[in-house]
């Protein structure tokens, strides 16, 4: 178990008014995340805007996570704790929201890490816009080890966003700051999506509310070989379930929406291997996702479609 040493303490920073700054709750749903919960912990806790609750729910942990999260909590009284049966990842950030209290709520998952000024950036973007309801940042990828990957730039989308996500999960879920009152009109988490609750939830957000953008690497994910969307049968049938239940009507944009999930992760694929695009017909498992991408759109011109939209952006 990894102990907190270097935990910063509790305070609260005065706003820009003199007044107090408004209260940030982050939720951290953990499973078995003794590992990487202290990189998150510590990047919570070190934010330039200090007036934050980080909640981590303990889903069910068989590992060190309850133990390791005892021994942040005694250190710094930010951190609060909420102990569950394994429930699953929605559910898990539903606990979260129950017992929020913050003005302004974020997500981030036990394996991922925000960045120092993330949270006063994006308050300050929703501050300065009072029509915004949500605002959303680029992110950066990295290695087990946090050694970067990829910068990916978000940015404002060519399509409207009701369509852009049909084609993709816009943002990862550390991604966004979001104001309590979206989350009160939207609700929790589909706790029946076991994957993909992430992308239904943005949809629904999206409908509800309005997205605004503030350019920057706020967030990286980590990419590590135990993460769910390794296991493609498991993300198609919730992407299929996630789908549907948001486009009962277009098929299209069902059949889209799943080709999508194919795609990325025929480019996960190919990362993997490090193979070139004329290898790819000598790794028929890469090249069997590729087909699997075309005949689950149903559409050359679509399945392209959804190749460029990957490549430069919905």
């Amino acid at each position: 178990m990894t102990a907190p040493q270097d935990a910063t303490p509790a305070h609260v920073r005065p706003g820009a008014t003199g007044g107090r700054s408004p209260l940030i709750s982050v939720i951290v749903p953990a499973y078995n995340a003794a590992a990487y919960l202290p990189d998150a912990l510590r990047s919570v806790l070190r934010q330039t805007h200090q007036d934050v609750e980080v909640i981590v729910v303990n889903d069910g942990s068989t590992d060190d996570t309850a133990e390791l999260l005892g021994a942040w909590q005694r250190r710094d009284m930010r951190v609060r704790a909420v102990h569950q049966p394994n429930r699953g990842l929605p559910a898990a950030r539903n606990a979260g929201l129950n017992v929020a209290r913050g003005e302004y709520v974020a997500f981030l998952d036990a394996d991922d890490v925000i960045h120092p000024e993330k949270l006063e950036r994006q308050l300050a973007y929703l501050t300065a816009h009072p029509a915004a309801d949500l605002v959303y940042s680029d992110y950066v990828t990295a290695d087990a080890d946090l050694h970067l990957l990829t910068e990916e730039v978000i940015g404002v989308k060519r399509l409207p966003l009701r369509e852009a996500y049909a084609f993709t999960n816009v943002f990862p879920v550390m991604s966004p700051l979001l104001r309590r009152t979206l989350v009160e009109r939207v609700g929790g988490f589909d706790e029946s999506l076991r994957a993909c609750e992430d992308w239904d939830y943005w949809v629904r957000c999206e409908r509800a509310g309005t997205f605004g953008y503030l350019p920057g690497h706020y967030s990286t994910y980590r990419m590590h070989g135990t993460q769910m969307h390794r296991d493609l049968n498991f993300m198609l049938k919730y992407a299929r379930l996630a789908a549907r239940k948001n486009y009962p009507t277009e098929p299209g944009k069902v059949r889209t929406m799943v080709g999508s999930v194919l795609w990325w992760q025929f480019g996960l694929q190919m990362q993997t291997h490090d193979v070139s695009k004329m290898q790819v017909l000598l790794r028929p498992r890469i090249l069997v996702t590729a087909l699997r991408m075309v005949w689950e759109v149903r559409s050359l011109r679509v399945a392209w479609k959804v190749r460029r939209l990957f490549r430069r952006g919905v």
